[in-house]
């Protein structure tokens, strides 16, 4: 009898501690489906996402992806009253150009110091719930930008007080600087909804408006020997593209160019460069203002080929062509390259 009686009772909390567990484990299922389901909205003080992946890692890394993606859809939609926008003003070629590099930056965000909020493995795949801090976020970006505004200062410092042909080189960099800041205030706008950019605006449209002015009194003579002929025309039709005047009587910039070419013949079993005439090539780029002062020295040394001629070969521009695309005609009349 007293047998019979411990088993009832052994039976008895067995199935207790059976029903507890399985409600236990229902109420955590219950919780992670919660988390996993209903994803928390965004706040203005927080970004949630949830992602998953075969590790932990990858889970939290594409819930960070998808809060970059959300970024980047407020930026696109909010780009057009940016003080990137501003300050580029009408000309939609460029700004459509901005825009797009802004958008595709948004997508890369740069994430730190996020936890995971949640997690859960249900034996395939990681689940995770993530919550960004979007002032902690919106920092790092003011960090980025305070950094380049003061690399502009001390750049702008140096511009108002040089002479025209050297303001243009230091446009080059000023210019190169005010778009590295084009792609964080549409950004910044989208964390930080209240963000100020307006301390920025004021003295970035004078940068901008002062360095068309200064491009604007520039005004170039270009002067070529025989073997920089089609490099001249080159370097005319870019300068061109931007704006910039020439004049062969009145002007405050002489563009000396000169080329010293090499000729060179490659044994080659492939057809295509067996015939080849090679012309190595280091040109010489020289700027003068209007006192007769060089204020510019640039070398660029390329190499060109041709099945015709070794003139033919000199004279060819693609090698040209593939730097000023790269680096721009201000660099390349300014800087030069020395790359091959």
């Amino acid at each position: 009898m007293k047998k019979i009686k411990a088993v009832v009772i052994f039976l008895g909390l067995f199935m207790f501690a059976s029903c507890n567990g399985a409600s236990t484990s229902q109420q955590q299922n219950a919780a992670t489906a919660a988390w996993m389901n209903s994803v928390p909205s965004d706040t203005s003080s927080y970004y949630y996402s949830v992602g998953e992946g075969k590790t932990q890692t990858d889970a939290k890394n594409n819930a960070l992806a998808d809060i970059s993606a959300r970024i980047s859809v407020s930026v696109n939609s909010t780009f057009s009253s940016s003080l990137s926008a501003s300050r580029l003003g009408d000309n939609e070629e460029v700004s459509s150009k901005v825009k797009q590099d802004v958008v595709t930056k948004a997508k890369e965000i740069e994430y730190s110091n996020v936890g995971i909020e949640e997690s859960y493995n249900d034996g395939k795949l990681w689940h995770v719930l993530v919550k960004v801090d979007r002032e902690e976020l919106a920092k790092t970006y003011i960090s980025k930008l305070n950094k380049v505004d003061t690399q502009l200062k001390n750049e702008w410092s140096i511009f108002s007080s040089s002479t025209v042909f050297e303001k243009l080189k230091l446009s080059n960099k000023i210019n190169a600087l005010l778009n590295e800041t084009d792609n964080y205030f549409p950004i910044l706008k989208a964390i930080k909804q209240n963000f100020n950019d307006s301390i920025y605006l004021n003295r970035y449209t004078m940068y901008t408006k002062e360095i068309r002015e200064a491009q604007n009194n520039l005004v170039f003579k270009i002067q070529a020997d025989e073997n920089s002929k089609s490099l001249a025309s080159l370097v005319r039709s870019e300068l061109s593209l931007e704006n910039f005047k020439f004049s062969d009587t009145i002007y405050n910039v002489l563009i000396k160019i000169r080329t010293n070419a090499v000729e060179k013949r490659i044994d080659s079993a492939n057809p295509q460069f067996a015939n080849m005439i090679w012309a190595l090539r280091t040109t010489t780029i020289e700027a003068y203002d209007k006192t007769g002062k060089r204020v510019s020295n640039a070398v660029v040394k390329t190499k060109s080929g041709s099945q015709e001629s070794f003139n033919d070969a000199i004279s060819r521009t693609k090698k040209y062509e593939d730097i000023i695309s790269r680096e721009g005609i201000i660099s390349f009349i300014t800087n030069g390259n020395q790359k091959k």
